[in-house]
């Protein structure tokens, strides 16, 4: 593993909020040949598992699932949380004076906002997307980084008085403008999660695994900059649920894993 895998990754964190200015981190301009060939392999695992537990958070509400043609639109906000140990990663993104600083510096919690929705089908089946952007600077022909992503739930209980149990398969891509020089970060999930309802609340529990796989293979590089690397990020989850209006439901959640995250959410849901 070399640093320049490492500047890669970290290049689609700082565009937000590590130096703690959205508008001074649009204004970072990146350019991969200041950096050296220093050996910082024992950080790519938790970087790659930063990227699983952004994606691999807020997909359910409940495990209940949508009849045919019922729907939930639902906007969320995954917070992640920084455990001490990763704020003194070095020499991975630059500062205001151009110095090499942690992605992860002064930085406790990351916020990330998502919009998702779900359809239901036949045969105790429901479709789910989900989808975030974020816009560098002011030029519209910049871009942005954006993540998309898309799933499929199965019911494997969805009858009776007894929890429901839905399980999960989902992919989700985050793409970056091609002037950051690095490809795709791709997230892939396996979940399965439990509910109960009690009146107008839900309380809902679970857990999965969340892949993370990045594809370096650029024209120009040392050969042993390029190749293929992933890690794997297990988590649990416990959330809570309550219908305030009639079709709308607000929840709240707390994802334990390597990095620690909650998810806050409201949705418009029609069963």
């Amino acid at each position: 593993m070399r640093k320049l895998l490492l500047v890669c990754l970290a290049m689609l964190l700082s565009v937000n909020l590590f130096d703690g200015s959205l508008s001074k981190a649009r204004a970072q301009n990146f350019d991969l040949s200041i950096y050296n060939t220093a050996d910082l392999s024992d950080v790519v695992d938790p970087i790659m598992k930063f990227f699983g537990t952004i994606g691999g958070a807020g997909f359910v509400n409940t495990a209940k699932l949508h009849n045919f043609g019922g729907f939930d639109i639902s906007a969320r906000v995954v917070g992640v949380m920084i455990p001490d140990e990763y704020s003194g990663i070095a020499g991975l993104v630059p500062d205001q004076s151009g110095a090499l600083t942690s992605p992860f510096k002064n930085e406790n919690l990351l916020a990330f906002p998502f919009l998702t929705a779900s359809v239901g089908l036949f045969g105790n089946l429901e479709v789910m997307a989900r989808l975030f952007h974020y816009p560098l600077g002011d030029d519209p022909l910049r871009g942005g980084v954006t993540l998309l992503g898309g799933g499929l739930k199965y019911g494997l209980v969805q009858t009776g008085l007894i929890p429901k149990v839905t399980i999960i398969g989902a992919y989700q891509a985050l793409m970056v403008p091609d002037e950051f020089d690095f490809g795709t970060v791709k997230i892939a999930s396996l979940k399965a999660f439990a509910s109960k309802d009690f009146l107008i609340f839900t309380v809902y529990g679970g857990g999965g695994v969340d892949k993370t796989y990045l594809t370096v293979d650029f024209a120009g590089l040392p050969a042993d900059f390029n190749g293929d690397y992933n890690a794997t990020n297990s988590h649990g989850t416990v959330g809570f649920g309550a219908t305030v209006f009639p079709f709308v439901k607000v929840n709240g959640e707390y994802n334990f894993g390597t990095f620690n995250s909650f998810t806050l959410g409201a949705s418009v849901s029609i069963r």
